[in-house]
């Protein structure tokens, strides 16, 4: 019997412990947070949505960044100090985790729609297009490709 007992007690501190181990799922990955913006990639594009070329790659200064705060406002900082005025900014809408929406400040009637095409918690990358008029008269657009990193 008391083996029994020692044996049912064994049991209950082994599965009581094993349910104090589990850990819940890790959040998943946020686009708020501070971003440095590595590489901007821009490919022009023609109306049928063809690329033109394989577009050009711009590497950023290190000091470029995009700052996305949990109220839902952004800025983007072009210049060495942040307090030089050399930024953007405005507020997002999150679509769910495939796109987003810019609303620029000094820009308002026109927002950006942006697709993400990757996020992770140290990697943020998202598109967004534009349209254009090559030389003037024959449209298509341009596809800028964000590579942020944490």
């Amino acid at each position: 019997m008391q083996k029994l007992i020692l044996l049912l007690g064994a049991i209950v501190c082994y599965t009581s412990c094993k349910k104090n181990h589990d850990s819940s799922p890790a959040p998943a990955p946020s686009i708020v947070g501070k971003w440095n913006i590595t590489v901007v990639k821009v490919i022009p594009f023609d109306a049928a949505g063809n690329a033109i070329n394989g577009g050009t790659v711009y590497t950023e200064p290190s000091y470029y960044y995009f700052q996305f705060n949990s109220d839902d406002t952004w800025t983007e900082n072009l210049g060495p100090d942040p307090n030089s005025g050399i930024a953007e900014n405005g507020t997002y809408a999150l679509h769910g985790d495939s796109s987003f929406t810019l609303a620029n400040r000094n820009a308002p009637a026109k927002a950006v729609e942006c697709a993400i095409d990757t996020l992770t918690n140290t990697r943020f990358v998202f598109t967004y297009r534009r349209s254009t008029l090559y030389n003037g008269i024959t449209p298509g657009y341009l596809l800028y490709r964000f590579d942020l990193k944490k």
